[in-house]
């Protein structure tokens, strides 16, 4: 695995404790809070042009003047605009750069210091990727020049993902291995294809690996999980009925990896209520693809009774904390609250026996489509086209060969404006490990 801000690129901040003000210094009109003039910030030793990267519009490869090219505002944060010889910082100014030199020669930065920031007793801390690298007081007019060394540099993170790229793929392996042995189709899905389409490998800064099924094959699935995975191995299958002590995590079904710990919050939910041994093992996601109906009116019925009873459901985790919706919206926020209150004096078996007859109510029919009837419970509604999968065909992921929809490019279209565009910044995180947010 290469370096992972090759891929992700480099949060670069610079924060002043001391800015001034020209306008509320009563010396003229400019109203703008200015900090130091940047004159170059990149690699030390530059291994790309000044320029985007392809499918990448959130990050520069470095900042340096005479600025060619067109800003970009994504790529750089509360800088007061190119001049002819340099950027004017504010008191937090921040450069989402990329180029493998960054790491390999390390971060340089070129800025003047002007004569008010000494007067006001300023001081510049540099960060990158959220660390703390330099904390300099200004004392001397002039230009100066700053030189880090970036190598360690998020070090637990670019771990944790090493050791969790490692396990997925054990467990894709295994997966592959037992329904190519009962002859089952599946297909890999929305991340974890993009990252086959888009990297040849996972996504760098993924650590989940989702896998689909069709129905009927599932259900062949469940008859041989006892015999492949259900003794002392080091793969474990784990259904959404199977937390132990009536406890409720989500609809999704899963291997999980036992050999080893890695620290992620997947079962965090459950904790203290259910079973503590898959607690800090990493799992692959098994989506079940059924039979969406034909008549819409029908499928959001279907629907949003399997997304009512999952509310239900959710009275039967650990604990539900408030603290976890305050990013939804009120109505949300109620329902939650409502839902789980009340499903909580309801027994979890009826609950789950009443979504295992919905979800399957079309299991007989001719359909067009597909759901995720265990998906993620905003995504439980989408419609995917039964073409797009078919017999399924095979894509290379890192070093191994695994399925994919046939039509993967439309299932991908229909997820992603543009599966070929990275992402912003802010979302180029792991979604699993112990510091990341909770599940819904």
């Amino acid at each position: 695995m290469q370096n992972l801000y090759d891929e992700q690129g480099y949060k670069i901040e610079l924060r002043l404790s001391e800015t001034y003000n020209p306008q509320r210094a009563g010396e003229s009109d400019d109203a703008r809070d200015l900090g130091i003039l940047v004159r170059y910030l990149g690699a030390a030793e530059p291994e790309h042009d000044p320029v985007e990267w392809d499918n990448d519009m959130y990050v520069m490869s470095r900042l340096e003047f005479p600025f060619r090219g067109d800003w970009n505002y994504h790529a750089f944060r509360d800088f007061w605009g190119p001049e002819e010889n340099g950027t004017w910082t504010g008191s937090c100014s921040t450069a989402y750069l990329k180029d493998p030199g960054i790491y390999k020669s390390g971060l340089k930065l070129i800025y003047y210091v002007p004569a008010f920031l000494i007067k006001m007793h300023s001081t510049l801390r540099i960060s990158v990727n959220g660390e703390i690298l330099r904390e300099i007081t200004l004392e001397e007019e002039g230009v100066h020049t700053e030189l880090l060394d970036v190598a360690n540099v998020g070090k637990e993170e670019r771990k944790y993902l090493q050791d969790a790229h490692r396990i997925l793929k054990i467990l894709l392996q295994d997966f592959d291995r037992v329904c190519q042995k009962y002859g089952l189709r599946y297909y890999l899905i929305c991340g974890s294809l993009l990252g086959a389409t888009r990297h040849q490998d996972f996504i760098p800064w993924d650590d989940d690996v989702d896998v689909a099924m069709p129905r009927k094959d599932f259900d062949i699935l469940l008859q041989y999980v006892k015999e492949e995975w259900g003794g002392d191995g080091d793969i474990l299958f784990l259904d959404y009925n199977q937390m132990g002590n009536h406890a409720f995590l989500d609809y999704m079904t899963r291997i999980v990896y036992m050999k080893e710990e890695i620290p992620v919050n997947i079962f965090r939910k459950i904790r203290g209520k259910g079973r503590s041994d898959v607690d800090n093992h990493l799992p692959m996601d098994i989506y079940v693809l059924d039979n969406a109906s034909n008549n819409a009116v029908f499928h959001k019925i279907q629907t949003q009774m399997i997304r009512g009873l999952y509310g239900l459901a959710m009275g039967h985790r650990a604990y539900v904390s408030p603290e976890d919706y305050t990013n939804r919206d009120k109505k949300t926020q109620r329902i939650v609250k409502t839902l789980s209150g009340i499903g909580r004096h309801i027994p979890l078996s009826w609950i789950l026996g009443c979504y295992e007859w919905v979800r399957k109510w079309n299991k007989n029919k001719v359909c067009e489509d597909y759901f995720e009837s265990n998906g993620f419970i905003y995504c439980i509604p989408w419609r995917f086209k039964q073409k797009w999968f078919g017999e399924g065909t095979s894509l290379p992921l890192s070093d191994i060969s695994v399925k994919v929809p046939q039509d993967y490019e439309a299932f991908l279209a229909m997820h992603y404006e543009d599966y070929k565009q990275y992402p912003p910044m802010h979302m180029r995180k792991p979604t699993h490990s112990a510091e990341a947010n909770g599940i819904f």
